[in-house]
């Protein structure tokens, strides 16, 4: 059999400096068996042009003349994608040195896996979070399945299960972003089955629940393998200084009807219409895609009470202690609880208020211990790495290139 062939997917819209970055992490593998695919989603920049001086690796360049949804021009790249396994590369990604030469071995080593699920590191770029303007380098090892084994190995069906029921009760126990993946394409389209394999305005999420329910065999690489890059024109960028509204704006413009979504169920129609934050409405929101395409196989409950007291949480914390949202707004909004909810508000804002009041205290850290109550993530374990001064993601690149 011959050896698997890889597209790297390259999504991109107005962002071509940090796309060279990712590009150049793709040429620099020296491997034949890939193809970069660059869906330009109606950028204002000559991509095209740049992507003419690109002679080492093929790549197929698709551009739309009006802009799509993030989502929308995720599946525009897939479809043109050739190879025998995808990944979907953000533009200010990178992989790492030697990536497709380590998941030939691992997919060859595990008999063609549906799926190489893989830790990764977090690259910042300078002057992109808050007191961290110097940037960092880390190893983010946030998924419980990273702690199995030292080695790749297959994941027990049953667990990969649970995991993604887990999900869908709103906690977070393995890491959802795509970069993490490596899907046999075939298997993507088997799963698409008439639809699209991405689906809601979180797209990855929405992959993620459906490739840990439904993939027969999942390898694990519990080494870090790719490089998640976080920028100032990332997501990552406007959640960290508290501008999801602009974040969301600028790369979330998949539609949704709250009463399709629904389907007629009262329940969660109020929990879609429930005042919070826009990161868990848009988590709901994939868990009720992934619940409706998966509806004639598997009953998947979703938790909409832990939903709604997380967002509750979100918007008492906001209200009363961050003081990014009014207070007087979230008493209004609080008249239309439940009961039991009220009560749960009315609770949190007398924590909050409370806690305002210790000046002693650093917020950073209450936020961080009071928001761990939730039970919401793994514990991340976080190595950071000293690869001196850097500009941009190649920097961590050629930094592990000389490891």
């Amino acid at each position: 059999m011959s050896r698997p062939s890889f597209t790297i997917l390259l999504p991109s819209r107005n962002r071509l400096e940090l796309l060279k970055h990712a590009i150049d992490s793709v040429v620099e593998q020296c491997e034949g068996n890939l193809e970069i695919v660059v869906s330009d989603n109606a950028s204002d920049e000559d991509y095209e042009a740049y992507l003419r001086t690109i002679t080492s690796v093929p790549i197929r360049y698709i551009r739309g003349d009006a802009p799509i949804s993030v989502t929308a021009n995720w599946n525009r790249a897939l479809q043109a994608a050739t190879g025998d396994y995808v990944v979907m590369l953000g533009d200010d990604d990178a992989l790492t040195p030697g990536f497709i030469r380590k998941m030939t071995d691992v997919i060859e080593d595990f008999g063609r896996p549906d799926v190489v699920y893989c830790m990764a590191y977090h690259y910042a770029y300078p002057n992109t979070l808050p007191g961290q303007q110097e940037g960092y380098f880390y190893t983010v090892n946030n998924s419980s399945v990273f702690d199995i084994s030292n080695e790749p190995f297959l994941l027990d069906t049953e667990q990969a299960r649970h995991l993604a029921r887990q999900a869908l009760r709103f906690r977070h126990l393995i890491s959802f972003n795509a970069q993490h993946f490596v899907w046999r394409r075939d298997f993507m389209q088997n799963k698409a089955a008439g639809s699209m394999f991405f689906q809601s305005p979180y797209p990855d999420f929405f992959a993620c629940f459906m490739t840990f329910l439904t993939a027969d065999k999942m390898a694990v690489v519990p080494s870090p393998e790719i490089i998640v890059g976080i920028s100032k024109r990332s997501f990552g960028y406007f959640h960290a200084n508290k501008q999801e509204d602009l974040g969301f704006r600028e790369f979330f413009g998949e539609s949704t009807s709250d009463i399709e979504l629904a389907g007629g169920d009262e329940d969660v129609l109020k929990a879609l219409r429930h005042p919070g934050t826009g990161h868990y409405r848009n988590w709901l929101i994939a868990a009720l895609y992934v619940k409706r395409n998966l509806s004639r196989s598997v009953d998947l409950p979703i938790d909409l009470r832990r939903y709604r007291r997380i967002q509750i949480f979100e918007l008492a914390q906001s209200s009363v202690y961050n003081k990014t949202s009014d207070r007087h707004v979230f008493r209004k909004q609080m008249a239309e609880f439940e009961p039991r909810d009220r009560e749960y508000a009315e609770k949190l804002l007398w924590t909050f208020t409370m806690l305002d009041r210790v000046k002693t205290l650093q917020r950073p850290m209450v936020v961080y211990g009071i928001g761990e109550l939730l039970n919401i993530h793994h514990p991340p374990k976080i190595y950071p790495h000293d690869i001196g001064a850097h500009e941009n993601i190649m920097d961590a690149y050629r930094w592990l290139a000389t490891r």
